[in-house]
């Protein structure tokens, strides 16, 4: 879902000295055949699951007009993430889903695979706006799982209040661990109609640019196609180009709704 942070919490060098020690043995191929077959689609049921599990003891909030509706939704989905370390790839699937859990906010959990997850909190704020405090991302990858968590200020939106076209904001945020400042960059983009299962939705076009400059170097752009009246996100597309030690990860992936129902 939001902003997806992979690569600042991955031990590059641990993976990099893992890759030559392997490269030495086996010639590589071990290492290759591991990243390209460990990923395991997160199905319906599983998701339904999770939110099943996410959602029990909470009291739906006051606030949820603003909010989507919680349940599970589906996303056609495209894309894959990758390092530059041995050419090493894996695909998303195409169907993907999203889980929202209620609460005063909304926690929206994106699982493409088991192996990757992207979990943003989206608040409702004063005049009608959308804030992101918190991202968190997990990874495993090689025998390695790692969590990214992104704390941000209140003046990180997904949608500013009141937002015109081409309206600019940016936010310091902190990263956990490693412990560094990653700055936010936000642009909208425009309003415009789009179908989603036939039904014609009015949405706001926003981009969030996550820039990194310490340990890890490069930008996060994602674009967020939002219903502004309850922060339903229609459509997400990322590019990610970050890299550290001289290892590159990058992520490219389109995720766009197929139903306006969620399912519980």
């Amino acid at each position: 879902m939001l902003v997806w942070h992979w690569v600042q919490q991955h031990r590059w060098l641990s993976v990099l000295a893992l890759a030559i020690v392997i490269v030495v043995s086996v010639g590589g191929t071990t290492w290759a055949l591991v990243f390209r077959t460990v990923s395991s689609p997160v199905g319906l049921r599983e998701a339904l699951s999770i939110y099943r599990r996410e959602q029990t003891g909470k009291v739906l909030a006051s606030l949820r007009a603003r909010l989507p509706v919680p349940g599970v939704y589906t996303y056609r989905t495209s894309g894959s993430e990758g390092l530059s370390l041995m050419g090493l790839t894996r695909g998303f699937p195409d169907s993907t889903h999203m889980v929202v859990a209620d609460g005063r906010c909304a926690t929206v959990s994106w699982m493409p695979i088991t192996q990757h997850s992207e979990v943003t909190i989206v608040c409702p704020s004063a005049g009608g706006s959308l804030t992101v405090p918190r991202m968190v991302t997990d990874e495993s990858i090689a025998g390695t799982t790692t969590t990214s968590t992104i704390n941000c200020p209140s003046t990180a939106y997904l949608l500013p209040a009141g937002g015109s076209d081409r309206q600019r904001w940016r936010a310091v945020c902190s990263l956990v661990d490693p412990a560094e400042t990653v700055t936010v960059a936000g642009e909208m983009l425009g309003t415009s109609t789009v179908q989603v299962a036939g039904q014609p939705v009015r949405v706001e076009h926003t981009r969030l640019t996550l820039i990194f400059s310490g340990a890890e170097r490069g930008t996060d752009p994602t674009d967020f196609w939002v219903v502004p009246t309850t922060g339903l996100i229609v459509r997400e597309k990322e590019v990610l180009d970050v890299s550290q030690s001289d290892v590159q990860y990058n992520e490219d992936m389109n995720a766009v709704l197929t139903g306006l129902s969620p399912l519980r």
